[in-house]
């Protein structure tokens, strides 16, 4: 796919209006309430059939994702970090939100409106949301598998013991 000069433009304009327009709402510091109720549901469709399929099971392994998640972001470089809060911006601004994910209130979306929104940034034709997909699937994946709990259903016995 080729970018004419005049797409490119568009595309910048409308990245930077809608970063603009999330940063009214941008938090600063840890993962809140807000935006652990995102990484929930999140986790709750990327992770579907590698965690227990029913509850109470479920809801710890999708806490433990969160938490995960949350160390994650942590580890990464403030200028990363800052990066994440934007993109939480996006998503919990409710204009942001419906405008560029389409989604309803997050405690409304179903999981087949988010894995539509998911598959509709992973696959898209703006770097911008392909980004977004990227950085949400790499840190829900390591706030799971990153965690001891998630290796024997896996099979991996976890790490080698140091014998000295």
């Amino acid at each position: 796919m080729s970018l004419t000069r005049r797409e490119l433009l568009k595309t910048g304009a409308a990245g930077v209006a809608l970063l603009t327009l999330a940063d009214c709402a941008r938090r600063t510091g840890a993962i809140d309430e807000a935006q652990r109720n995102v990484v929930l549901k999140i986790a709750g469709v990327m992770l579907d059939g590698a965690i227990p399929a029913s509850d109470p099971q479920r809801a710890r392994a999708l806490a433990e994702a969160a938490s995960g998640f949350a160390i994650a972001v942590g580890g990464l470089p403030p200028h990363v970090q800052a990066e994440v809060q934007q993109l939480f911006s996006l998503l919990t601004f409710a204009p942001t939100r419906r405008l560029i994910a389409g989604l309803p209130p997050w405690n409304d979306a179903t999981p087949a409106q988010i894995a539509g929104f998911l598959t509709r940034w992973r696959f898209s034709g703006f770097q911008l949301l392909r980004s977004g997909y990227d950085a949400l699937h790499q840190l829900v994946m390591a706030g799971w598998y990153g965690n001891d709990d998630a290796w024997a259903r896996i099979g991996y016995p976890g790490p080698p013991k140091v014998v000295r």
